[in-house]
């Protein structure tokens, strides 16, 4: 009998266990990588820093700036918006790429912007996506595990059409 519930205690704990894991769990670690090496959004890839020449070629002088304990969020001319790393070696290192707003031209590598459907991310980024949802979106999520990225496009749920496009560094948070 005392077998019986050290047993049922045990399986009644692991369960537990594993409920609470599933309600925590992020989509994006259920989802399989794509390759997205080549990604970048209005021309900028994860990674770059926002004082080289070739970012300020592109966006030379930032329209507001927003203070957060890890990254300094800026908003460039021409609808890019920038998480960057705001102390030490890395300072200035792009770690989130965003594209929002209506009429805004930028795009992702293989074209997605602003307005697009959900049905043309899925045609040209594939089936290996994980979906989320947040602030009343419909997130459609792609990560490549070999370079640390995560590619989401949030879609309002009414329309099914792309409202931002976020580009990151897997470990942003």
């Amino acid at each position: 009998m005392r077998t019986k519930k050290i047993v049922w205690s045990t399986a009644m704990g692991l369960t537990a266990v594993i409920l609470t894991g599933c309600l925590f769990m992020r989509p994006q670690m259920l989802a399989r990588s794509i390759d997205l090496t080549a990604e970048s959004v209005g021309g900028v890839k994860i990674g770059e820093n926002i004082g080289s020449s070739s970012f300020t070629d592109k966006y030379q002088q930032a329209l507001n700036k927003q203070d957060n304990t890890m990254y300094d969020y800026y908003e460039w001319e021409g609808g890019l918006r920038t998480a960057s790393v705001n102390k030490g070696q890395a300072k200035g290192t792009i770690m989130r790429l965003i594209i929002s707003g209506p009429d805004n031209p930028l795009t992702t590598a293989k074209g997605i912007h602003i307005g697009d459907s959900k049905e043309k991310v899925l045609s040209l980024y594939g089936k290996k996506y994980y979906k989320s949802g947040e602030q009343g979106a419909d997130i459609v999520g792609y990560i490549d595990r070999e370079q640390n990225l995560t590619l989401e496009f949030w879609c309002v749920n009414s329309t099914g059409e792309v409202a931002e496009i976020r580009l990151d560094d897997a470990g942003v948070r």
